[in-house]
Order: structure tokens, then C-alpha cells, then sequence
């Protein structure tokens, strides 16, 4: 039984794979990241046809990088499995806590994070005995594509984890609740002398998802996370959401 939910799990995933005959790709959304001054590849996938919009496929498929803090998804929801994080909404703690998330980290254990990693497929590479930074100095390594797929399984509470633990942590990323939308994102940084950046989620509008993964790199040293926001909504503004329309 157990197989043929896997078999029909991976069917149902290359049904969503992209491929030559789904993927676009959108110069405007090329256009907007050139006037950021920023390098990288962002995707949009339309839930109910399977279309995405993608600027640099290579990078999409084919690049591999550390995920920064977009891997503190992992220990929060074993920490909510667990028992570890309080469901009370004011007892959240954002992502960017890098304290936090390192000590919890560390209360779940090396052992516990390998076997969770290994469960979802997350990524490639190893974690190292560092555990303070494993997911920011490249010993582990993940795809856009793979980002992608990991937010697209937490949105229909299909990851390895109790649904009432995603729908919690579904919850904690709602970023933007409104009449016209609802925006949920994990914002991931690494400001050094050449910052990188990762944005994953997902927006909703009329009750239809859509889902998407952004990385970026840049020279610029003003380039922050409220820059990646903005230039988000940008693209999303530019594709037609945020209006209520889609």
C-alpha cells in the first residue's frame, strides 16, 4: 500500500515537473531584476495548470545553493511535532532569529535533522558537526527547483510532518492577509561583502495558489531583505496579482 502511495505521489509530482512544454519565460521579469542591479533566477508555478514562468532554467534546475535561513522550516516544524514551539501566535519567533533556531537546532539533534532531511529529499550534501552553520556555508545544498517543491508540498500538507504542524507553520509564514490576496513567504539572507538571498512561497488569490522561489545575488551591500520584498511584489505586480484579479 505504502509503495503505491509513493508511486502515485511521484506520478502526480512529474504531472507538475517542469518541462520545454510548460515553461515560459517573461523579458519583463528579466528586466525588473536588471534594474535592481541583482543576478538570479525566479519561478512561478500556476497551481491548477502546471504553467511556470521561470528566468534562467539553468539556474532553476541545475544550481545548487546553501539555503540559509529557508532551512529553519525544517527544525520549526519538528519542534512542532515535538512539542518544542507553543502554539500560541505570539509566542512565534521569525525566521531571521538565528540564535533561536541554532539552539533549537541543537535541542533536536544532528541525528534527528539528518533523518528529516533524508525523509524530504531536502536538498544535497551533508551536515556537518557544525551545526551553527551547515545551512549557510554550502556542506548542504539545495535547488530552486527543489525550494519549489518543498513549499508546494507544505501548502497541501503533504511533507512528512503532522498537518496540524504545517498548518501552524502555514500560518506563522502568512505574511499579508487581505480582501484582494494573501502572501506567505521564508525570507533567507546572507549579507556579506556579495549578499545572497532566497525568497519561497506562495500567493493566493480567489482561493487559487500560486507558488514561487526567487534567488538572488548581488553586489550591492544596500541590498536587503525589505529590497527582496519589494522587488517580489514587483514581479508579482507585473504577472497581475496583488489585485484580486487572478
Amino acid at each position: 500500500m505504502i509503495q503505491r502511495i509513493s508511486v502515485f505521489l511521484l506520478i502526480l509530482f512529474l504531472a507538475y515537473a517542469c518541462s520545454p512544454n510548460n515553461v515560459k519565460n517573461d523579458p519583463n521579469i528579466v528586466k525588473i531584476l536588471d534594474s535592481a542591479k541583482v543576478n538570479g533566477t525566479f519561478a512561478l508555478m500556476e497551481n491548477g495548470s502546471g504553467q511556470f514562468t521561470i528566468t534562467n532554467l539553468t539556474l532553476y534546475k541545475d544550481t545548487s545553493f546553501a539555503p540559509l535561513n529557508t532551512f529553519f522550516a525544517i527544525p520549526t516544524l519538528i519542534a512542532l511535532d515535538k512539542g518544542y514551539i507553543k502554539h500560541d501566535t505570539n509566542s512565534w519567533v521569525s525566521l531571521d532569529s538565528v540564535n533561536y533556531y541554532n539552539a533549537m537546532i541543537e535541542k533536536i539533534g544532528r541525528p534527528a535533522i539528518l533523518k528529516t532531511i533524508d525523509s524530504l529529499h531536502y536538498g544535497k550534501g551533508i551536515v556537518s558537526n557544525d551545526l551553527n552553520s551547515f545551512w549557510k556555508n554550502g556542506s548542504l545544498r539545495i535547488t530552486a527547483d527543489e525550494q519549489l517543491g518543498f513549499i508546494k508540498r507544505l501548502y497541501f500538507g503533504q511533507l512528512s510532518f503532522q498537518k496540524r504542524s504545517q498548518d501552524i507553520f502555514k500560518k506563522m509564514i502568512l505574511k499579508e492577509d487581505n480582501a484582494s490576496y494573501q502572501l506567505s513567504y521564508i525570507l533567507g539572507s546572507d549579507k556579506t561583502t556579495e549578499p545572497s538571498f532566497w525568497m519561497v512561497g506562495y500567493v493566493e488569490e480567489n482561493k487559487h495558489p500560486y507558488f514561487f522561489v526567487m534567488h538572488l545575488e548581488t553586489k550591492n551591500t544596500q541590498f536587503d531583505n525589505t529590497s527582496v520584498v519589494l522587488l517580489l511584489k514587483s514581479i508579482l505586480l507585473q504577472q497581475g496579482f496583488l489585485k484580486g484579479l487572478r
